[in-house]
């Protein structure tokens, strides 16, 4: 298979190898924090408010994404890794002197995450700058099989690492991977693009082109496709939540109270994914409304048989479904990257990530009901059919079953954007 020469781009080997170290942290990172807090206060409840903060930044990216237009891209991802670094060595700072307080770490997974919801759509928005837009879905395809294939790498290895070295090494471990990508991305020379700004001299102008901005990221998309496309993205997020928040107690059920089946789940998850990202650029002219029809109809049968099956075969069909929601998150965010303009990609793909957020609290609070009141395969054919049914609801829209391969797709086809 010939390399792309940009694969090759002084830039993009920069943004990749960030990507690479941050990844390597940050499956650590993620366990720890949880188990941190867990150590701390000796309570499930304070583990489920430390989820709840993170997901919280999340539904709050789109309040956060326009604030990347009063820095330039280079300096705001050098600095907030900078920050998010140096935030969490404090951690390990109070630890050996006068003590953790369970409430600060809760708090710092909160600021640390809302930094990390205002750098990942600058990293959207920059890729199209180093790669150019026509190698959009190959590059996307490089860096989600480099976050997914660590994925699978971390969540089979993580949990035994952290009991080994310890929450606070592991957190140490990241702050200092955040430190290197911080230090690595001072090397980047891309074209920063000319966005004009108002002269902000007072907090009131401030916030006037604040709202401005953030109103603008709205009306941008209003009369396209991309509305459909977060109602989608809603939809699928709600169901799968429902899943995954009784993914615990199903897979203890499958494996016979085998703790380990629950991360064999995740893996195989983080593994189909990665699947989907490998082949998304073979499936790109493929015309985008079938693909998305099939792939996700195909997905819900194959999850009826995780929910109905005995361990393997269940964990097999876990994986090959979720290979389709690999394929969706690369067309999509490849669509939006391709057509929108540099200035608004951050603020488009924020409105996405955040109404995806904005339905994982919920889809927790009704999966939380269905495994109080039912047997966890219950939740798993829920989101079975959920799926079937989003699958459904494209081949009955006219518009979204016509949509040509992603390379033809015309998002805004009529909005005057």
């Amino acid at each position: 298979m010939k390399m792309k020469p940009f694969v090759r781009e002084r830039n993009f080997l920069l943004l990749m190898t960030g990507v690479f170290i941050n990844e390597i942290g940050s499956g650590l990172y993620l366990i720890a924090g949880m188990l941190l807090v867990l150590n701390l206060s000796g309570s499930v409840f304070f583990s489920g408010l430390a989820v709840f903060a993170i997901t919280s930044a999340g539904a709050m990216s789109f309040l956060i994404a326009p604030l990347a237009n009063y820095a330039k891209y280079k300096n705001s991802l050098v600095y907030s890794n900078l920050i998010k670094g140096l935030i969490l060595l404090s951690i390990p700072l109070l630890h050996y002197t006068i003590g953790l307080n369970v409430w600060y770490v809760i708090s710092l997974l909160f600021i640390v995450a809302l930094f990390t919801q205002y750098t990942y759509p600058i990293e959207s928005t920059v890729l199209p700058i180093i790669v150019g837009k026509d190698n959009i879905v190959e590059a996307n395809s490089y860096l989600q099989t480099i976050r997914e294939g660590f994925n699978i790498a971390f969540l089979a290895g993580a949990g035994i690492i952290v009991t080994f070295i310890g929450t606070i090494p592991a957190i140490s471990i990241f702050a200092v991977c955040l430190l290197v990508v911080s230090l690595l991305y001072t090397f980047f020379n891309f074209p920063q693009p000319d966005i004009s700004r108002e002269n902000l001299k007072s907090v009131q102008s401030a916030t006037i082109a604040y709202v401005s901005d953030l109103k603008g990221g709205f009306n941008y998309i209003k009369n396209s496709l991309v509305p459909k496309m977060i109602f989608s993205i809603v939809f699928i997020n709600i169901a799968m939540v429902i899943m995954t928040t009784n993914l615990p107690a199903f897979a203890l059920t499958k494996g016979n109270g085998t703790e380990a089946a629950y991360g064999f789940y995740l893996a195989a998850m983080s593994l189909g994914m990665l699947i989907g990202a490998l082949v998304t650029p073979k499936l790109k002219h493929i015309d985008f409304g079938k693909l998305i029809i099939v792939t996700f109809f195909g997905t819900g049968l194959m999850w009826m048989g995780t929910a109905t099956l005995p361990l393997i075969p269940s964990i097999m069909l876990y994986c090959a479904g979720a290979v389709s929601i690999g394929v969706l998150n690369i067309l999509v965010f490849s669509s939006i990257q391709k057509q929108v303009e540099t200035q608004f990609i951050g603020r488009v793909i924020t409105l996405l990530t955040s109404a995806a957020s904005i339905g994982m609290p919920v889809g927790a609070l009704i999966g939380g009901f269905i495994g109080e009141a039912f047997a966890p395969h219950i939740s798993v054919m829920i989101c079975s059919i959920s799926i079937i049914l989003f699958s459904v609801y494209w081949l009955s829209s006219s518009v979204l079953r016509k949509l040509p391969s992603i390379e033809h797709v015309n998002l805004f086809s009529g909005s005057g954007a």
